[in-house]
């Protein structure tokens, strides 16, 4: 028969040995070989189509051929027929067997045969051109093994990744470990660029938990017992995790240690749980009181604090309803109210009457927080309490503190002014008249100094009630401080100005007389009295602070007018005030711009000779021109700007006898500059003096500083010595207005004077009066004995200057010689020849005397 396929005439099988052999009996070895061989063998040849395998022909197979593949009566038959559709389904047998056919080296590899449903492990080779023999082993049930424990292994894998645990072994003996794959990534690690080692586990701990991690393994070890370990790890992206870690020790016969194998588990999660449960129970016994209830407000749960405010153990109220702490204050409406507001809102707080197991009601702090479940259903409110009761006693005493007067429980200055603003509104509101009362205790610090502080205190308390007792229910009675008290009677008063003040004086004198009566002092009799007071306050609304300005103004006046008497506020008195008020603010600007200039009066001898001359300070106002010191002087010695004026004063004055020392007919004059008790008395007189000498370069002895009397009556061991320290450079000194004051004639002795001056008042009336002519007289020759230069003050006419030339006195000065002028009048004057008496005339030759 002929076949276009290529070998299709080959005969059957022929187990004879090739070509060459030596014995003709190695076929059959061959044969019963194969016959016995628990492997499957088949011989086949190979039918090609194009050069391409398209089908086999078996040509001998053996009996386990048949056992393995369930197929018989195979020989002779191709195997498309043996197993129709082999050529479809698995192609790769006709690729590998065409391949080994054809002259190919032998292969083996594992196929699974869909026709039998069966998979094979395969080894062919080529014994003869186009033929190929399969050795092959049915391997299903070991496939079907592998898979499952594939899949098992997968499992583990997938168990391992979702319970974030791995698996690992160590082999004690070798030292070897071998993590799982999830255990690589617990830790961090890259699988392929990290091998597992006791090493790596051990540099992956936390440095806190190394140590003990290494001890509790050595120990399972040692004590044939699990392992049970917790730790950190820092993995290579600086994570910080937390690790469980169980095991078990597998020991060889003799009880050596062999292998350790367990778990790894991420517990980090856990670890959070259970720091936040601790946190929780923690917050749950805070010392807020805490109470749980269900939906329906039975209690299910409670803390410590809850037992310490209500007095009810846990025992005593679980399973019971919250309506045991109502105190009864509260009705069933608020208690409604409140619910529903929860509800709404999810949370509720307030405060709110509660009652404790002994039946006492108390205030309490109530927040209520509600819990819902996943379909929004209450379940659960968490109620929070606090007990108020004492922070609300606190709150009452620093109130108190706050509000009144801790020694007399009078209204303080900060609830007063309150009142006042409140009484203050109302009075604009209705147009009635209030009236607003200050209250000065007279001589009141008589008492502290000869009876003392206590005794002092127990005097205001006395006081504080009388003043209580005079006024009516809505009034105010307050104490802002010291000796000082404040009454306000409320705007119900008369709206006619005049009958209100008329209602307020009823008052004012009723407390006069109240405080005017003896107070027994711890067994001491105080009698006293006060100064009142009083502005109204009503329609036309008054600021607050001018309001307590008037009344406070109005109390000045009232002492005075000779202490123990009622003002009301003054209108001209308050402008007079204020004009004094602005003149102080001008002069502090005065001073730091430089607004002052110096004139100069002269002083003559009894030749007509210029000696000298007094410097006296001008303002020169940029609006009102100069003016001259009567009008600021006091206001600048009140301030303490006094200090300022007078350093400029004196800097000005020698810069001036500077000048003249270039200049001969006024270097030879003496200047005269009068000095402030402030001044004197200042710490930094005698330095402030001594470098305005040496900064201008004066002659110091040329330089006069005016004293007055009555500063030598304070410290005057100290005012001595400031004095003998500038005499030590040359500064002189003149007692000025002498006569006028109490000066001790021992003073004077100590004092290092250069002049007396006597007063203008002695010599103004001093040809008329006898005894101002016998006081002039007496200074003349009180200064002749004691070596003084003296001087005469506001001499007006020639009559006054002869007779005290008669006397005997030294200098005379006053407008009959010149007025206060500029420097260079005085330069005019030294100019001029010595001018003799004129005889005895009473014509002044200048305008009255100018006290500037």
């Amino acid at each position: 028969m002929t076949d276009p396929e290529r070998g299709a005439d080959d005969g059957a099988f022929d187990p004879s040995p090739p070509t060459g052999s030596d014995s003709p009996l190695i076929g059959d070895v061959y044969a019963d070989i194969l016959s016995h061989m628990l492997n499957g063998v088949a011989y086949c040849r190979m039918l090609f189509r194009d050069g391409k395998p398209e089908d086999f022909v078996y040509l001998r197979t053996n009996p386990a051929f048949h056992t393995q593949t369930g197929l018989g009566n195979v020989v002779g038959k191709r195997v498309s027929e043996v197993i129709p559709g082999v050529r479809e389904s698995d192609p790769i047998l006709f690729e590998i067997y065409g391949r080994v056919a054809s002259g190919g080296p032998s292969e083996k590899f594992q196929t699974y045969v869909l026709g039998l449903q069966q998979w094979f492990e395969v080894e062919v080779f080529s014994p003869h051109a186009d033929h190929f023999v399969a050795i092959f082993n049915v391997i299903t049930r070991r496939k079907l093994h592998e898979e499952a424990l594939q899949q098992a292994q997968e499992r583990l894998e997938i168990a391992q990744r979702a319970s974030r645990s791995g698996i690992w072994d160590w082999n004690i003996v070798t030292g070897k470990i071998v993590w799982s794959e999830e255990l690589f990534r617990l830790f961090g690690v890259d699988q392929s660029a990290s091998n597992a080692s006791f090493e790596s586990w051990r540099s992956a701990l936390h440095p806190d938990d190394r140590l003990a991690a290494e001890d509790r393994i050595l120990a399972a070890v040692r004590d044939h017992a699990q392992l049970f370990s917790e730790y950190r790890i820092i993995k290579p992206s600086g994570e910080e995790r937390w690790i469980g870690a169980h095991g078990n020790t597998v020991y060889d016969t003799q009880g050596q240690p062999l292998r350790m194998t367990g778990i790894c588990l991420d517990i980090t999660e856990r670890k959070r749980a259970e720091a936040n449960l601790r946190l929780a129970a923690a917050a749950f016994e805070t010392q807020e009181g805490i109470m749980i209830t269900d939906a329906q407000g039975v209690i299910e749960r409670v803390n410590k604090a809850f037992t310490l405010i209500t007095g009810y153990s846990a025992d005593e109220v679980i399973g019971r309803s919250e309506k045991l702490l109502h105190s009864g204050r509260h009705d069933a409406t608020f208690h409604a109210t409140l619910w529903q507001d929860m509800l709404c809102t999810g949370a509720w707080a307030g405060e709110i009457w509660s009652r404790r197991k002994n039946g006492e009601v108390y205030a309490q702090w109530l927040s209520i927080t509600v819990v819902r479940d996943d379909n929004a259903a209450v379940v659960h409110c968490v109620c929070t309490m606090l007990d108020i009761s004492q922070r609300r006693l606190r709150e009452a005493e620093v109130a108190q503190l706050a509000f009144y007067d801790p020694l007399t429980g009078l209204a303080n200055r900060r609830l007063m002014k309150d009142r006042l603003h409140q009484a203050l509104a109302v009075g604009a509101r209705t147009a009635r008249q209030g009236a607003l009362m200050f209250i000065d205790l007279d001589r009141f610090k008589s008492i502290n100094d000869t009876l003392g502080h206590d005794k002092g205190d127990m005097l205001l308390q006395q006081v504080a009630q009388r003043l209580t007792g005079c006024v009516r229910e809505g009034d105010t009675v307050a104490r802002p401080g010291g000796d000082e008290f404040v009454v306000m009677l409320a705007a119900d008063l008369s709206q006619a100005p005049a009958e209100a003040a008329a209602q307020a004086r009823i008052v004012g004198e009723k407390i006069l007389t109240a405080l005017s009566q003896p107070y027994d002092v711890a067994g001491d009799v105080y009698h006293g009295s006060a100064s009142i007071g009083v502005a109204l306050f009503g329609e036309h609304r008054v600021p607050m602070d001018e309001l307590l300005k008037r009344a406070d103004q109005a109390m000045y006046q009232a002492k005075a007018a000779g202490r123990n008497t009622l003002r009301f506020f003054d209108a001209a008195v308050q402008q007079s005030l204020q004009m004094r008020s602005t003149l102080e603010a001008e002069l502090r600007q005065a001073v730091q711009r430089g607004e002052f200039l110096l004139h100069y009066q002269p002083g003559f001898d009894r030749t007509g000779r210029l000696l000298g001359a007094e410097a006296l300070v001008r303002w020169q106002h940029p609006r009102h021109g100069v003016v001259l010191p009567d009008d600021f002087i006091n206001v600048a010695e009140e301030t303490g700007l006094i200090i300022s004026l007078g350093r400029w004063v004196l800097e000005a004055a020698c810069a001036q006898l500077a000048a003249w020392s270039t200049e001969p007919e006024m270097a030879r004059l003496f200047l005269s500059v009068n000095i402030s008790a402030r001044q004197l008395h200042d710490q930094r007189f005698v330095r402030s003096v001594l470098e305005a000498v040496d900064r201008s370069g004066a002659d110091a002895t040329r330089l006069k500083l005016e004293l007055t009397e009555s500063m030598m009556l304070e410290d005057v061991g100290d005012t001595i010595a400031k004095l003998q320290a500038l005499k030590a450079r040359g500064v002189g000194f003149s007692l000025d207005d002498f006569g006028t004051g109490y000066a001790s004639l021992t003073y004077l002795k100590r004092l290092p004077l250069d002049q007396l001056k006597i007063d203008r008042s002695f010599v103004a009336d001093m040809l008329t009066s006898p005894r101002d002519a016998a006081i002039a007289r007496t200074v003349v020759e009180l200064g002749r004995s004691l070596g003084l230069t003296v001087i005469a003050e506001g001499v007006e006419t020639w009559a006054q200057r002869d007779l005290l030339a008669e006397y005997g006195c030294h200098v005379f000065q006053g407008n009959l010689f010149g007025r206060p002028a500029p420097v260079e009048t005085l330069r005019q004057q030294a100019r001029r020849p010595c001018v003799e008496s004129h005889g005895a005339s009473d014509t002044p030759l200048a305008a009255p005397a100018d006290r500037s």
